[in-house]
């Protein structure tokens, strides 16, 4: 096994105890068992808990901002370009569902964590500002409203979703995704239209 694969391991494993029992509760011993290595293995890889915490934080905010939808895939065609973008937070938020949680259940506790985990809201508000002026520049989306308010309109409309789903399952609406995405964004669109 590679020294990534081992770190990986450790990564993962930290993720699935800490999401359940949250930071405090987990300990290193646990985490090295669930990984499979020894604990002085972890201690080499990471030099304590936190250091771990910090791991699984830069892992988060590197796969985001590794999410192919940003600049270079802008087809800058409004309603395309929305729905990928949300498509693409809808799958990557269920991906790192564990971290999610893990995120909530950390937040006021461990600001370190709530500070790392926000670099990809912060930057997708960004990136979507950015998309957002240009084409405003265009001539494609009206300069009359508050951007910023927009961006984050559009953000808490996905997070809402997501949140939904991830806390109550289907228990408060049985609507897919991929519906929700469409609706939403045809709706979002007519309102930035000038």
């Amino acid at each position: 096994m590679t020294v990534d694969e081992t770190k990986e391991r450790i990564l993962d494993a930290a993720i699935a105890l800490m999401s359940n029992k949250g930071f405090s509760s987990t300990s290193v011993r646990e985490i090295a068992a669930k990984a499979d290595v020894a604990e002085m293995t972890l201690f080499r890889k990471f030099k304590n808990k936190q250091a771990l915490l910090e791991g699984i934080t830069k892992r988060y905010t590197k796969a985001f901002s590794n999410a192919k939808v940003f600049a270079e895939e802008w087809t800058y065609d409004l309603e395309t370009d929305l729905c990928t973008l949300s498509q693409t937070y809808q799958n990557f938020m269920e991906e790192n569902k564990a971290i999610v949680l893990l995120a909530y259940k950390e937040a006021g506790v461990h600001n370190e964590v709530s500070e790392g985990l926000t670099a990809n809201p912060k930057l997708m508000k960004a990136h979507l500002t950015d998309y957002l002026q240009n084409m405003q520049k265009k001539g494609l989306v009206t300069t009359e409203l508050d951007l910023e308010l927009q961006v984050m309109n559009f953000m808490w409309m996905n997070l809402g979703h997501f949140s939904s789903q991830f806390i109550s399952g289907k228990k408060v609406s049985q609507l897919p995704t991929e519906q929700f995405i469409e609706s939403s964004v045809k709706l979002f669109v007519r309102g930035l239209k000038p």
